[in-house]
């Protein structure tokens, strides 16, 4: 029965996913999260000059709170760690209020027209199963979300990869993925990021993953 849960759990992660082409853009937001990975591989992406300017963003979210070192912020933390793999730091921007992914897109795009940035490309980064929310989160909170080219992009993980000291073991994943794939739904109802059709296969192994749960403890 496990090995059941954990196809259904694949199934859920694998819409949680995007995998799109990617673009060169004119500015990168990194989102910040409780995943190092996320910042090492937007560091990559800066290196490859797929956007030549990087705008991080994030104070604390729920899995960073009380967490932080030296009361740093998320913005910070992934600043240290993107310039010691070697991205310029008169090339980043921070932005270090946000406490949720709506804040992230929507005091990005503030903090860029303040500085007179108004990009037709933007590339997102974020952790390997946000991939699907950002982009709907973008399309809902940033203004005229319709006339930027959007290319959404985070760590290479598969499902069993994913776990780490940062985001915990694989039942923590799992118990994450049906949380996060309710707030598509949630989500969508209030407001915060747009509809997503959901296919009945992925509504199925949700529903099978959530009545069976217990069996991957």
């Amino acid at each position: 029965m496990r090995e059941i849960l954990l196809q259904c759990a694949k199934v859920l992660w694998d819409f949680a996913r995007v995998n799109q082409i990617l673009v060169k853009s004119e500015v990168m937001i990194v989102l910040g999260n409780d995943d190092p990975r996320s910042a090492e591989h937007a560091a990559e992406l800066y290196l490859e000059g797929w956007a030549p300017l990087v705008l991080i963003s994030g104070k604390e979210g729920t899995g960073t709170k009380g967490k932080l070192p030296n009361n740093s912020t998320e913005a910070e933390v992934f600043c240290d760690i993107m310039t010691a793999r070697g991205v310029p730091r008169d090339k980043i921007i921070l932005e270090m209020q946000a406490t949720n992914t709506g804040e992230n897109i929507q005091y990005s795009q503030r903090l860029l027209n303040q500085m007179g940035i108004a990009p037709k490309s933007v590339l997102v980064v974020t952790k390997s199963l946000m991939e699907l929310r950002a982009v709907l989160t973008f399309q809902k909170q940033w203004h005229d979300s319709s006339k930027v080219h959007l290319c959404v992009s985070s760590p290479p993980l598969s499902l069993l990869e994913y776990p780490s000291p940062h985001v915990g073991t694989l039942d923590d994943v799992i118990e994450y993925l049906l949380v996060h794939f309710e707030k598509f739904t949630l989500y969508a109802q209030c407001g915060h990021q747009a509809p997503v059709e959901i296919p009945p296969h992925v509504q199925r192994a949700y529903s099978i993953l959530l009545a069976q749960k217990h069996q991957l403890q």
